[in-house]
């Protein structure tokens, strides 16, 4: 990891109000084994999970063609898997400027990368902790940051349900809940443009004693992700985020290739987005389990059996899903790092 993109902290060497939660970095070794055990969970329900699958499977046949997955189309694929992550890093950015939040590209992207460690969270609310960071080190609102971080789930979901709709009629079962979660996605959408409707509702809510600072905080993040709804701003998101996703639904479709699975690139775009909504919607910690019935159904669809289409599954979601959360858990490794050295010098210099 570049070593720039976390030196940079234009604020004054003091001890930042609020900082990083005990959870996170004050809690010493005590927060740390926290995210340890939340991380070691999470890895424990994928390695039960895919054991189980494999299993339940020619497990000596999924073995020898994970093994035997030709090494250079791995590195193609980690390859548009780490250039999608960039895109992405690069739209967090461009949304942080939008918003009047003016941080360095490169810190844009090492948080962005570092909230991955917490991809395993109901709907991937953990990669939050992105607005921890930024509030420690330019002062910057976690209300606003997670503002952002709905514009980029609700950016994803509808780069993800275009890219699907090149497909879905080759799937024609699936037509009707195709539909019906692009109606919620969009539906969403429209919701938060609709502040007449939701800011009397908090301001109700906020006289009632007790609940002022949530209803505050909600309508926050409501009106930040409110702002980044115009017509310039929706365009460039959603072509950095279809930019991203497409490349892969591309990684899918050469690891079924690789595979020798009869999958054309429309209907590996089909089974890579319709699966991720399914995941995303689900609320399950990182899609999983949730995803991967949704690739193994839709391969069954396309006359691909479970034992054969088994492999190609665990290979994307391992390329995507727990690559991610190696990357991330690296990079918190080392912002967290960098929290703490500060925190020091600033104790020693008083």
């Amino acid at each position: 990891m570049p070593e720039s993109a976390l030196e940079e902290n234009p604020r004054p060497a003091v001890e930042p109000s609020g900082g990083l939660p005990d959870a996170l970095t004050e809690g010493g070794l005590r927060g740390s084994s926290r995210l340890v055990r939340s991380l070691a969970v999470f890895a424990l329900v994928g390695v039960v999970l895919y054991a189980g699958a494999t299993v339940a499977s020619d497990y000596d046949a999924t073995i020898f063609a994970l093994v035997r997955f030709p090494g250079a189309t791995l590195l193609l694929v980690l390859g548009l898997v780490l250039a999608g992550w960039l895109i992405r890093g690069w739209r967090f950015h461009y949304y942080l400027m939008r918003a009047g939040m003016p941080v360095s590209l490169a810190y844009s992207i090492a948080v962005f990368l570092a909230s991955f460690a917490l991809t395993g969270t109901p709907g991937k609310m953990g990669e939050a902790v992105k607005g921890i960071f930024l509030k420690e080190d330019y002062g910057i609102p976690i209300t606003s940051v997670v503002g952002i971080l709905v514009i980029e789930r609700l950016m994803d979901l509808w780069a993800v349900l275009l890219l699907g709709s090149f497909s879905f009629l080759l799937f024609s079962e699936w037509i009707g809940a195709f539909v019906l979660c692009a109606a919620v996605v969009i539906l969403g959408g429209i919701s938060l443009c609709m502040e007449s409707a939701y800011r009397p509702v908090l301001d109700r809510i906020g006289r009632i004693r007790g609940l002022a600072w949530p209803s505050e905080k909600v309508l926050g993040i409501l009106l930040t992700g409110r702002g980044l709804m115009t017509p310039r701003v929706i365009l460039v998101g959603l072509a950095a985020s279809i930019s991203a996703w497409a490349m892969e639904s591309v990684c899918m479709y050469l690891i079924l290739q690789r595979f020798h699975l009869p999958a054309t690139l429309l209907q590996a775009n089909f089974v890579y987005c319709f699966s991720t909504i399914l995941g995303a919607i689900s609320m399950l910690p990182g899609g999983i389990g949730g995803t991967e019935a949704g690739m193994v159904g839709l391969l069954a669809v396309m006359g691909i059996g479970y034992s054969a289409g088994l492999p190609a599954v665990i290979l994307i979601r391992v390329s995507t899903l727990w690559l991610a959360v190696l990357v991330g858990v690296l990079f918190m490794t080392a912002m967290l790092g960098r929290s703490r050295a500060r925190r020091n010098s600033v104790r020693r210099f008083h």
